[in-house]
């Protein structure tokens, strides 16, 4: 069997940066390649997520292959050849490309057969829409802002919660609020893995989502979600129970995002980023884990950045649309304004503070809560609270 390169290592790409996450999956991901007529299937799981993309063939073949994922996706994420040729033998896979490899077929410890990757299916489906690729680019390139990666974390802090107002990720001391609308009422919690998925979807402008309850007995229900195209099925076994849910202080959120604060400063975005990372070149990180730094708005038209020590600073023009209801003065965590700024793609962003507990960070779709934090340096409230 040969395969043009592009397209098959785009999806491996795709499915490589999602397994391959800090996130450790319980089960291991495991890869199968099965034919039916004129399409290869590309299928691999881990038992708590599925996800299969169809690849059309120039003639019928035979073919089914069960291997190792993380092994196969990350050879065709570094082949270079035009073309990938993959043959079956003696319980291997043989791949030829920029040379001659051979993967050792998964079998089933049981029967000593080769393995067949197990579907995960929705029976009993609650919500069934369409969702724009648009959409969902946008969880993946600005909600994941604010999904800690510490083994440390809260769990509720390491997913994205979606419900038809939006997304939301938040941490203990700031919060991505991503602004869109779906079509029906949800309510329900993805991991990174997931949505680093999505990327699979690229080329789609619409993708088909649906949403389920199925019991596995008396007391337990999983919630399952689906998302699929002509050409992709990724479907999932969530954790997103009632309990989890309730951490999520969404409303809480979504009000201090929306609240009306007394100043507002527009300002380049590019500036502003550019200033920060200068500054942030002066602290010490040994002795500042947080470089929590002074931001001074002043009613001449210039915000000046300070460093950790306040011994260096810079200053940044205010933009047309600023309001300002006179001087002010805050302390925050430099380097999350600078993380902010990194996952924004605008020219322009408005920066809404004077509250004394948080500021926004807001673009046209996107806004950021970042606390301010007291003169010794220690948080004062959670940025959702």
């Amino acid at each position: 069997m040969i395969l043009k390169t592009k397209e098959f290592k785009e999806v491996c790409s795709a499915i490589l940066l999602a397994i391959d996450s800090s996130t450790l999956a319980t089960i291991t991901d495991t890869l199968e390649l099965v034919s039916e007529g004129k399409w290869l299937y590309l299928n691999v799981t881990n038992q708590e997520y599925f996800v299969s993309y169809k690849f059309e063939l120039e003639n019928e073949e035979n073919f089914h292959a069960t291997v190792n994922a993380t092994l196969f996706l990350k050879l065709i994420d570094k082949i270079t050849t035009e073309n990938i040729e993959l043959k079956l033998e003696n319980n291997n896979l043989l791949i030829k490309a920029n040379g001659n490899y051979k993967i050792p077929f998964v079998v089933n410890e049981a029967t000593g057969q080769l393995l067949s990757l197990p579907q995960i299916t929705i029976n009993n489906v609650s919500v069934d829409f369409s969702v724009d690729y648009a959409t969902l680019a946008s969880i993946s390139d600005y909600n994941t802002n604010n999904i800690s990666t510490s083994s440390l974390a809260k769990e509720v802090h390491t997913l994205y919660y979606i419900d038809n107002q939006g997304c939301i990720t938040h941490s203990k001391s700031a919060a991505c609020v991503n602004n869109f609308n779906l079509a029906q009422p949800v309510k329900f919690l993805l991991n990174t893995r997931l949505v680093k998925l999505f990327k699979l979807f690229k080329n789609n402008q619409s993708v088909n989502f649906k949403l389920g309850y199925d019991p596995i007995s008396e007391t337990i229900i999983q919630t399952k979600v689906a998302f699929t195209s002509d050409k992709i099925n990724l479907t999932a076994i969530i954790r997103s129970d009632d309990s989890l849910l309730s951490k999520v202080p969404a409303e809480a959120i979504r009000g201090r995002a929306n609240k009306e604060y007394p100043n507002k400063v527009v300002l380049n975005r590019k500036e502003f980023l550019d200033a920060i990372t200068r500054l942030l070149l002066f602290n010490d990180s040994k002795l500042n884990a947080k470089p929590f730094s002074t931001l001074k708005f002043d009613v001449t038209g210039n915000l000046t950045i300070y460093d950790t020590n306040n011994a260096n600073f810079e200053l940044i023009h205010y933009q047309p649309g600023t309001e300002l209801s006179g001087e002010y003065t805050l302390k925050t965590d430099l380097l999350e304004l600078k993380n902010i700024l990194e996952y924004s793609d605008e020219a322009l962003v408005t920066l809404s503070c004077g509250d004394g507990k948080s500021g926004v960070i807001s673009g046209l779709r996107v806004k950021y809560i970042f606390a301010e934090v007291k003169k010794e340096a220690r948080p004062t409230e959670e940025a959702q609270n």
